[in-house]
C-alpha cells in the first residue's frame, strides 16, 4: 500500500470510530490535577495519564488558559512522550500540527520548522526555550527527555513576551519539578542496534520546606548507518525551597555529555534517491565521535504578595562547548560516482546569562478587568568559534567507498569571537469585557549589540539594532466548552555573524495574522483547535550559491508562509487516548534578488498528517494492558534551495504496547516504521540528505518505588 494511500485508509478509520466513541459513557470527572501555579506547568499525580494540557507558561507566562488567549497552543504531555517511549525532544515532532523535521547538521542537534520557518539556515536551527529562557544560542546537543515534563508547542510570533524568535512560533520545554511525595523509578530499554538506556527519577520532601528531584540518564547505542554510534549523559537535579509562607526558591539544572559521530547522510544520485543503501557511510570510520558539553543551571525566586499579585526573578547561565574532528562530504562529481570530502575540526564555546524580572498581577477599572504583566530582560553572550578545513586529495567512490585515506592539511575557516547583549522590556495586559470576550495587548522592545572579533582577518564588526514587537489578539467565548480568536504579531532576530565579505546582516522581521478557534470539553479531558494563518518574513539568511563549501550566508530577501491546521488531542474516554492532527500549508520565496521567486522553501512539506490512539483494558487483578499505534504522514518537499531536487512524501506507522503488571511494574514494547518504509527526514541539498531509520524496537521495564 502507498504511503498516501495507507494514511487516508487510517483517517477513515478514525473517522468512522469517533461516532462510536462519542455514544459512550461520559467518562468521571477526574480527582482535581494542578496543570499550573504562577505560570509554570505542574503536572500532579492526578494528571498523570492526561494526553490534554489545558495550560502553558509561553502562551502568557501567568496563569491564562490556553482557550482565552489568541494564538493556537498545543501542548504535549509527559503521558504521550511515555507512550511513544521518546528519548529525544525531537521524537516529538511528528506528532503536531505545523511541524517539521529540518536536516539535523550530522545528528549534533536537532533541527525543525513551524508553520515554515526553520530558524537560521546555518544550521544552529530554529530558537527554544527551557522553562521560559531562551535556550539554544550557541550549540547544542539533541534534548534528552528523561527530564522534559511537557513541551509546548506556541504557534505564532512570541516576540512580544520572548524577545528574538522565528514568526512561525517556538517551543518551550518544561522541566521536571520537585513533587512534595517521595517517588522514585528506575527504567532500563533495550532497542535495534545495540541501543541501552537507563535512567533514574527520584523526587521529595528533605524537610519540611524542601523538596528535590534528581534525574539521571545513560545511553549507548549503535545506528542503522555504518559506523555511526552515540552515547550520552544527564545529570539533571532541581529543588524547590519554600523560604516563607509566600516566597519560594526554584532551581534546576542540566548536566549533559554527548557524544556522536558525525554523519552528513547519503547523497542523491543525479538528483536520484534510492540507489545509495540507507545504511551506507561516506565519512572515516577512524574519526573521533564529535563531543559536545551543555551545562545549564536556572533559579528563580517567587513572591507572592496575594492571591492577585506575584513578582518573580529568574536567572539562567548556560556553557556549551562541540569539539571534534569529522571527515564530511562536499559534493558528488564525475557524472555520480565519486564524492569530494573534506576534513574539519571544530572549536565552538559559548556563555550565556539570562535574567527575568517580572510582575503580574489582576485589578478592576469600572466594568474592566484586567489580567496585566510588566517585565524586563536582559543577556549577555559570547560564542568562540575554531573552525578548520581540508579538501582529501582523492575522491571516495561511492558504489565502494574504501576508508583510511590519508588526513589532509587543515587551514583557517574562521576564528572568531561574537559577543552580544540585550536588554527588554515588556508589557501586556488581558482585558475582559465581561465573561464572553477577552481583548490581549502587549509589546516589548528590545535593544541588542553585536560585536564579531574576526581574528584570521583582524577585522571587527559592530552593529547596533533595536525592535519593538506589538501583539493584539481578540477571543470570543460564547460558551464554557467554545472559543473563537483572531491575532495580529510582528517578530524579529537578529543576524549574527557576517556575509562573504565580512559585512554584518540585518535582523530578520516578520508578521502574522490567524484566526481560529477551539473546544474544549468541560472536564477538560481532551480539546481540538482549527486555526488559519498567513505570515511574512524578511532579512532571511540563506546559504551563499556562490559558495560551494557553505561557509557563507547572504540575504536572501522575503518569504512568505500560508496554511491552516488542525490539532486534536485527548483522553476522549477513561480508557482510550487520541492524538491527531494536520497541517496544509504553502511556503515560498516571495522576494529575493539570488533565489527564484514562487519557490518552496527548503524542506517544507505542503501536507503533513498524523495520529496517535493508546487504548487501555482493566485486567483485574493481572493489572491494565494498553495498546495502540500511531500513523505519521509528511508529504513531498524541496530539497534544495534551487528547487531542482525533491525528497519523496512518506509515511511510518508506529505499534506500542504496554503493560502495567502492578502498580510498581511497568513492561513495554514499541516498533517504530513497522512496515519498514524507506524515507528521508531531510537535506541540506542533493549531496547531503538524512535517511530515516528502519523498523525499530524497543522494550523496556520501569520499576517504580
Amino acid at each position: 500500500m502507498k504511503p498516501r494511500q495507507f494514511f487516508l485508509a487510517a483517517l477513515l478509520l478514525l473517522t468512522s470510530s469517533l461516532p462510536t466513541m462519542a455514544q459512550q459513557p461520559a467518562a468521571p470527572k477526574p480527582a482535581e490535577r494542578k496543570v499550573e501555579e504562577l505560570g509554570e506547568v505542574v503536572i500532579t499525580a492526578d494528571a498523570e495519564k492526561a494526553f490534554f494540557i489545558p495550560q502553558s507558561f509561553g502562551g502568557s507566562r501567568t496563569n491564562i488558559p490556553n482557550r482565552e488567549l489568541p494564538q493556537n497552543i498545543r501542548v504535549m504531555s509527559r503521558q504521550q512522550i511515555q507512550d511513544i517511549t521518546a528519548v529525544r525532544m525531537q521524537d516529538s515532532f511528528d506528532y503536531v500540527s505545523g511541524v517539521s523535521q529540518q536536516q539535523p547538521f550530522g545528528g549534533l542537534w536537532e533541527n525543525y520548522a513551524i508553520r515554515g520557518f526553520a530558524g537560521e539556515s546555518n544550521n544552529s536551527g530554529i530558537g527554544y526555550m527551557l522553562n521560559g529562557f531562551a535556550a539554544n544560542r550557541g550549540f547544542n546537543a539533541p534534548r534528552d527527555a528523561a527530564n522534559i515534563e511537557a513541551i509546548e508547542f506556541l504557534k505564532g510570533p512570541t516576540a512580544a513576551l520572548f524577545g528574538a524568535g522565528d514568526p512561525g512560533g517556538t517551543i518551550n520545554v518544561v522541566t521536571k519539578k520537585p513533587q512534595w511525595e517521595s517517588k522514585h523509578s528506575l527504567q532500563s530499554l533495550a532497542g535495534s542496534f545495540d541501543t541501552f538506556r537507563h535512567t533514574f527519577d527520584s523526587t521529595g520532601p528533605l524537610t519540611d520546606n524542601f523538596a528535590y528531584r534528581f534525574n539521571y540518564a545513560y545511553e549507548d547505542a549503535n545506528s542503522f548507518r555504518d559506523f555511526v554510534g552515540s552515547s550520552r549523559q544527564l545529570y539533571a537535579p532541581a529543588f524547590t525551597w519554600k523560604l516563607t509562607e509566600d516566597t519560594t526558591l526554584d532551581y534546576s539544572g542540566e548536566f549533559l555529555v554527548s557524544e556522536v559521530m558525525f554523519d552528513r547522510g547519503i547523497p542523491a544520485i543525479n538528483l536520484g534517491l534510492g540507489s545509495v543503501p540507507i545504511e551506507r557511510f561516506y565519512g572515516e570510520p577512524g574519526d573521533s565521535p564529535i563531543q559536545i558539553k551543555n551545562y545549564t543551571n536556572q533559579i528563580r525566586l517567587t513572591h507572592e504578595f496575594n492571591d492577585d499579585w506575584f513578582f518573580r526573578l529568574g536567572v539562567s547561565h548556560k556553557i556549551n562547548r562541540l569539539n571534534g574532528f569529522s571527515s564530511e562530504t562536499r559534493d558528488v562529481v564525475a557524472g555520480g560516482t565519486e564524492m569530494r570530502r573534506r576534513y574539519r575540526f571544530r572549536d565552538y564555546d559559548s556563555t550565556d546569562w539570562s535574567i527575568q524580572a517580572e510582575v503580574a498581577g489582576k485589578f478592576t477599572t469600572g466594568f474592566l478587568e484586567h489580567s496585566i504583566l510588566a517585565g524586563s530582560e536582559s543577556y549577555w553572550f559570547e560564542l568562540d568559534q575554531i573552525l578548520l578545513s581540508g579538501n582529501y586529495a582523492t575522491n571516495l567512490l561511492i558504489a565502494n567507498p574504501i576508508y583510511g585515506q590519508p588526513k589532509p592539511a587543515l587551514g583557517t575557516t574562521f576564528n572568531r569571537t561574537e559577543k552580544s547583549q540585550g536588554l527588554a522590556f515588556f508589557l501586556q495586559d488581558q482585558i475582559s469585557f465581561g465573561k464572553h470576550w477577552k481583548l490581549l495587548l502587549g509589546g516589548r522592545y528590545d535593544s541588542f549589540q553585536q560585536i564579531l572579533y574576526d581574528r584570521a582577518n583582524n577585522r571587527n564588526i559592530t552593529q547596533e539594532q533595536g525592535a519593538w514587537t506589538p501583539r493584539v489578539g481578540l477571543t470570543w467565548l460564547p460558551t464554557d466548552e467554545w472559543s473563537a480568536f483572531a491575532s495580529y504579531s510582528q517578530s524579529f532576530r537578529p543576524n549574527f555573524g557576517s556575509d562573504s565579505s565580512l559585512s554584518p546582516f540585518s535582523p530578520e522581521v516578520g508578521r502574522a495574522v490567524e484566526i481560529g478557534a477551539r473546544y474544549q470539553q468541560k472536564d477538560g479531558r481532551w480539546g481540538a483547535s482549527l486555526s488559519l494563518f498567513d505570515i511574512q518574513k524578511r532579512n532571511v539568511l540563506r546559504f551563499d550559491p556562490a559558495d560551494p563549501l557553505g561557509n557563507f550566508m547572504i540575504n536572501g530577501g522575503q518569504v512568505n508562509s500560508r496554511g491552516v491546521e488542525f490539532d486534536l488531542n485527548g483522553n476522549l474516554t477513561s480508557s482510550f487516548r487520541l492524538s491527531a492532527s494536520a497541517t496544509y500549508q504553502h511556503a515560498k520565496i516571495d522576494e529575493s534578488e539570488a533565489f527564484a521567486t514562487g519557490s518552496a522553501l527548503l524542506n517544507i512539506p505542503s501536507i503533513t498528517a498524523n495520529m496517535l490512539a493508546v487504548q487501555e483494558f482493566d485486567l483485574g487483578k493481572y493489572g491494565r494492558l494498553g495498546v495502540g499505534g500511531g500513523v505519521s504522514y509528511v508529504g513531498e518537499r524541496t530539497g534544495n534551495d534551487a528547487g531542482t531536487f525533491d525528497l519523496p512524501d512518506y509515511a511510518t506507522v508506529r505499534a506500542l504496547a504496554y503493560w502495567q503488571a502492578t502498580k510498581n511494574v511497568r513492561f513495554s514494547l514499541d516498533v517504530d516504521n513497522l512496515f519498514d518504509s524507506t524515507f528521508y527526514t531531510g537535506s541540506l541539498n542533493q549531496h547531503i540528505v538524512a535517511p530515516g531509520a528502519p523498523r525499530t524496537f524497543m522494550a523496556g521495564v520501569q520499576i517504580s518505588f
